[in-house]
């Protein structure tokens, strides 16, 4: 009778998405993957490069010539050796703390991250033969949970660190006539778009930083390139065992938004949504115990692949692509709910005779949710179109051309369904153990059906002098969005933002339901229509619509760097709920400049004083109410930090 699922990965996983360094797309290597080089490698011409605002600087790919250097490979074997010395603060500005007072999530003002990074890069070469590794060393700067008085012994408590291998692999280039081979732990990314690329999907997006949006993890794989004539290339790769994105540290924090249901079904979902308020009148309230998420099993099948082929188009970089696999953001597929009894009290209320009876808040005990998360299968057709041009050209030889980038995702989602069951159940109306009666059929409810969706990247950078770089992008889907439903397929489920239940007299459900149970009939039909009269939503299309301007002004000789970065979310959130004079269900549309507003606004400033040692400050400030895409919680709130490096 009672059922909460857990929130959809757009709920689970709300960022707080920051560009760390932008650059022109004819700035972009010709090589399409990176190597081991992170987002914040300098371009080579543009105003946007100065930052450098990711943590590690780019590797040289192998076989690429350092200068002064003979690029035609010679037989000595060489070995160099670079890195990074890097300590971040930052401090959070605002309390995001969520959760009632029995399930409370604390995200308090304060120091959000006190880490200091070593990084170390080697790219040894042998001829033909190349191997590259590279390497941080991160400590976090703050002791983790102390349970008892040993830990004051264990120095991974007190001084916890971390290893993360950016880079690991052996390349054969010319290993056959055309035929380079790379195997190890490697980044592959193929996509055009400046940050957000849908088509990157052979490597985890890696979330863990917002202030780095745009990283991706490395993974083992096995790459082929074939080029048999100039600028035309084939290439295909293996991964053997699936990642998983790496989320941010806040996003746990969306575990209390249990209003945020993932199911298509909007009846269903609405039904939900009355009977987990009708178990809190009566006492139990329902909680997040646990999530568990459910990788793929390791197996052939479940090996993702993908192939690319790539050539210029008159003089304009063109590819084409195709993946195999899972994503890579998990979505529920199942969800359990027991009932605990465990009488608590507000405590922020006196439990004493003077408190009136109607002010203290009380509770008989929980009903505790354990939720399976998976990753659903999909296949992905890429499509990648980079280059300039210069429409205004022939009026001065001074107007630079405009670089323009566009990549888009054909997404084939894999059909995914959650079940939902329960122990024992009894809330003055005893619900035996069992799956969950979702009536109308007994379908189980989808939270991904298979029908294709679109993501893309349009994107337009100019630079109108040595200081002044313009970077524009309309972004349609963001990493953690994933399923039909845009301006692309109006008749799809929204995505549910928030919930709530209307108060009202509940003494005609509790009629309905006994009757149906007495009479051995099923009480969906009950919960139905306390649903559609009572529930109230917040919804959004589940793949949004983003505007994003970049901003750079260059100074003294290129040390110093201003940045401004926007991020406007135009998706539109729409209140969705039962009028009472029409007796149906209406929607209301939020204003962008209202309650449906939400943005990213990130300044930046950025000076390297040379030899090896730049220094930067700046904000981030997520704006928007709860609900929406930027002002979650679960995003992690409004920063500000500060970044010390040193290069050798």
């Amino acid at each position: 009778m009672i059922r909460v699922a857990m929130s959809a990965s757009g709920a689970f996983l709300s960022l707080g998405l920051v560009l760390a360094g932008s650059a022109p797309v004819r700035a972009q290597a010709q090589e399409d993957e990176a190597q081991v080089a992170p987002q914040d490698s300098a371009p080579a011409n543009g105003a946007s490069g100065g930052s450098e605002a990711a943590p590690a600087e780019a590797v040289t790919p192998p076989g690429a010539a350092e200068p002064g250097e003979d690029a035609g490979g010679g037989e000595e074997f060489s070995l160099k050796l670079s890195g990074r010395v890097q300590t971040d603060i930052r401090a959070r500005i605002q309390d995001k703390s969520v959760g009632e007072f029995y399930d409370r999530r604390p995200l308090p003002i304060g120091i959000e991250r006190n880490e200091n990074v070593l990084g170390l890069k080697l790219h040894g070469s042998y001829g033909r033969i190349d191997m590259v590794a590279d390497v941080d060393f991160a400590w976090l700067g703050y002791p983790v949970e102390l349970p008892g008085i040993p830990a004051l012994s264990d120095i991974t408590r007190t001084d916890p660190y971390y290893l993360q291998v950016r880079g690991l692999y052996l390349e054969a280039q010319d290993l056959l006539p055309g035929l380079d081979l790379r195997v190890g732990q490697q980044t592959v990314l193929w996509g055009k778009g400046d940050q957000f690329n849908p088509t990157n999907n052979l490597n985890p997006n890696d979330l863990e930083d917002v202030l780095l949006f745009g990283e991706q993890l490395a993974n083992t794989m096995v790459k082929v390139d074939y080029t048999p004539y100039s600028d035309f290339t084939l290439s295909g790769v293996l991964v053997p065992i699936f990642k998983p994105a790496l989320i941010p540290r806040s996003a746990p924090l969306a575990l209390s938004s249990l209003d945020r249901m993932p199911m298509l079904d909007e009846v269903l979902r609405r039904r939900l949504a009355f009977e987990q308020s009708f178990a809190r009148t009566n006492g139990y309230a329902t909680v997040a115990s646990s999530i568990r998420p459910q990788l793929p099993e390791r197996s052939f099948d479940n090996m993702p692949f993908a192939f690319r082929l790539a050539l210029p188009v008159l003089e304009q970089d063109f590819a084409i692509s195709y993946y195999r696999g899972f994503s890579d953001m998990p979505a529920p597929v199942r969800n359990h709910t027991r009932q605990v009894q465990q009488a608590q009290c507000d405590p922020a209320i006196p439990d004493d005779p003077a408190t009136p009876q109607d002010e203290r808040v009380c509770l008989s005990g929980l009903l505790e949710t354990e939720t399976t998360l998976a990753f659903p299968r999909m296949q992905v057709l890429g499509f990648n179109l980079a280059g300039e041009v210069n429409p205004l050209g022939w009026i001065s030889e001074s107007i630079q051309p405009i670089g323009y980038r566009i990549e888009l995702a054909v997404v084939l989602p894999g059909r995914t369904e959650m079940v939902l069951d329960q122990d024992e159940i009894n809330l003055g109306i005893t619900q035996p153990a069992g799956e969950y009666d979702y009536f109308r059929g007994g379908a189980r409810p989808l939270v991904v059906d298979d029908t294709p969706f679109l993501k893309w990247v349009v994107g337009l950078d100019y630079s109108f002098s040595e200081h002044l770089y313009l970077n524009l992008m309309w972004v349609h889907g963001l990493p953690d969005e994933f399923g039909a439903g845009d301006f692309l397929h109006p008749g799809k489920s929204l995505v549910v933002r928030q919930g709530r239940v209307k108060e009202g007299d509940n003494s005609g459900y509790v009629t309905c339901a006994a009757t149906a149970f007495l009479t051995g009939q099923s009480i969906g039909p009950c919960g139905e229509r306390y649903g559609r009269e009572r529930a109230v939503e917040i919804l959004r299309p589940r793949i949004g619509d983003y505007a994003v301007l970049i901003l750079d002004f260059k100074f003294n000789d290129d040390r110093g760097l201003v940045r401004l970065m926007g991020m406007w979310d135009l998706s539109g959130y729409f209140e969705d709920f039962f009028d009472e004079g029409r007796q149906t269900r209406v929607r209301r549309y939020l204003s962008l400049f209202g309650d449906g507003f939400s943005a990213v606004v990130y300044p930046e400033f950025n000076y390297n004083f040379g030899r090896g040692l730049d220094l930067g400050a700046g904000a981030l400030f997520q704006l928007g109410k709860s609900y929406t895409k930027f002002g979650d919680p679960a995003a992690g709130g409004s920063l500000v930090w500060t970044r010390a490096r040193f290069r050798f």
